[in-house]
Formats: C-alpha cells, sequence, structure tokens
C-alpha cells in the first residue's frame, strides 16, 4: 500500500481518498453517509473526497437510487489510469533529460556501459519486457510465445507506448486473443516459437527451461542486432492479420 500511496499523493490524493476506494472496493457501493460512518469521516468532507476520485475516474457515481451511492472503478481499469498519468509525466520530463544527458555527455568519457544480467521467472521477465516499451525510441518488437507473459499490466504499457511508438509483436495463434489491443498495434502469427524477447534500446531474450522462464537483459548493440536481425526473419515469414 506504501507504493499506492506514493502515487496517489502524485495526483494529488491523500490517505482519506486511498481509504475510501479500497473500502469500495472491499464492500461494494456505499452512500456517503455509510463511507462517513465506516471510516469515521465527517460526513461535510465526504464529498470533497468523493468528487475528487470522480474527477480522477477512480469512483463511479450511482445516482439513480437515493441516497446516491458510490463505487470503486475496476482495479484493472484505475491502474490503466495511472500507467497513463505516470506516462505523461514521465514524457513531459523527457526534453530535460535529454538535455542533462548531453550536458553529462560532454562531461564524462565513460557513458552507459554494456551490461549483461540473467534473469529467472516469468514476473521478472515481464517486468523487463515493459522496461524494454518503455524505455524504446521509434520502433519496439516483441515476440510472445508464453501465456504467462501476457497481463494486464503489459497490455497497459503496450497501449499507451503504441501512442509515440511503431510496435510489432509476434504470438501464436493459442496466444492471439488475449492481445486486446488498438488496431495501431500490428500482430502477426507464427506457428511456434521456442523463445521470445523484446527489443528496442535493450533487449530481453527468454526461453523455457525446466518448465521455468528465463532469459537475458542487456544494451549490448551486437546482442541488439542479433535478436533484431532475427525478428525480422521471422516477421517477414508470419501471418498477417
Amino acid at each position: 500500500m506504501e507504493h499506492l500511496t506514493r502515487v496517489l499523493t502524485l495526483l494529488g490524493l491523500g490517505k482519506r481518498e486511498m481509504d475510501i476506494y479500497l473500502t469500495l472496493v472491499e464492500k461494494g457501493s456505499l452512500s456517503a453517509r455509510e463511507l462517513s460512518t465506516h471510516l469515521g469521516i465527517p460526513y461535510t468532507k465526504v464529498y470533497s473526497y468523493l468528487g475528487r476520485l470522480e474527477k480522477l475516474g477512480l469512483v463511479l457515481p450511482e445516482r439513480a437510487v437515493r441516497p446516491a451511492k458510490f463505487r470503486a472503478a475496476p482495479p484493472a481499469d484505475v491502474y490503466k489510469k495511472l500507467v497513463g498519468v505516470a506516462a505523461d509525466v514521465l514524457k513531459s520530463l523527457k526534453p530535460l533529460f535529454d538535455s542533462l544527458q548531453m550536458v553529462y555527455e560532454s562531461r564524462y568519457t565513460a557513458v552507459a556501459p554494456t551490461f549483461l544480467t540473467l534473469l529467472r521467472g516469468a514476473e521478472r521477465v515481464a517486468e523487463l519486457m515493459q522496461e524494454v516499451v518503455t524505455t524504446a525510441e521509434g520502433e519496439v518488437y516483441l515476440a510472445i510465445p508464453f501465456e504467462e507473459l501476457v497481463d494486464y499490466r503489459l497490455l497497459a504499457v503496450l497501449s499507451e507506448e503504441s501512442k509515440r511508438l511503431s510496435v510489432k509483436i509476434l504470438t501464436t495463434e493459442r496466444l492471439r486473443a488475449k492481445f486486446d489491443l488498438p488496431p495501431r498495434v500490428d500482430v502477426r502469427i507464427v506457428q511456434e516459437m521456442f523463445g521470445g524477447g523484446a527489443i528496442g534500446a535493450a533487449v530481453t531474450i527468454f526461453v523455457k527451461y525446466g518448465g521455468e522462464v528465463t532469459g537475458l537483459y542487456s544494451n549490448d548493440k551486437f546482442l541488439i542486432e542479433v535478436a533484431r536481425t532475427y525478428f525480422d526473419h521471422l516477421w517477414r515469414r508470419a501471418k498477417v492479420l
């Protein structure tokens, strides 16, 4: 909950708003009077908290009933909204950090050393796939053959980042229905893949070994070029939807 509190603070929300949202998730629709009683918040202040939550889309009013009740927006939808807000904030900061990087590179000769990290587990691989997408410039390629890597977090990131990137995805016929993405995202089908990856300014490459997703994450230019060349080879032969 500490991480959620930090994010909501950035949105101008405090502990009271978070308590209200979490209560509505756990208890279902409640009136302002019920929220006041349950949380010990003065009734006269509940509506101001609800108004801020409603404005951000975290709470939905049910005014057809009397007294009016309020329900929590689905947490998956709230996560997508938070991803969008965070992305907007980061994009607004990018020109500043680009300028700082130019200054930094003019002062230091050793910049961005090459790294290579070994990965174990679908959760860690999925996390760094998303990192590759959010740090990419211009275009990003993904090959995803494993169901456990496709969740609402990845789809939210792809949906948002595809507004600024050319996104190409290779997957299998079995997983195609899971990629509920805007038409601007180009998805193609191959019969099978023994492994996959994400390619941008860095690269994540992974396979399944002993039933576990394992792989590597690197910014090595040679590895990125090899991965991109192999992706292009598969892309040309993939089924266009």
